[in-house]
């Protein structure tokens, strides 16, 4: 799959669109890697697979995903 958009990515995982942006940036100055957790969110969601996730099998996704899920920000502030 191509890239998706950052509002995309902002609608999928409740990130801001900044931070959308640097994830997908390839302008090595502003880009970010997202957490393991937010690229597989975003690969279940969109298709999408971010090189950070990029040689996980599905098992060890499946793993990762039990042992650290992904909580948008908001709902991490809103369990504490």
């Amino acid at each position: 799959m191509e890239k998706p958009s950052p509002k995309q990515l902002v609608e999928v995982a409740g990130i801001s669109p900044a931070y959308a942006s640097m994830i997908l940036s390839d302008d090595a100055d502003k880009a970010r890697t997202p957490a393991r957790s937010l690229a597989i969110v975003i690969f279940r969601k969109l298709g999408w697979r971010h090189p950070v996730i990029a040689d996980l099998s599905e098992d060890q996704m499946k793993v990762l995903e039990q042992v650290e899920p992904w909580a948008p920000r908001r709902a991490q502030d809103q369990a504490a």
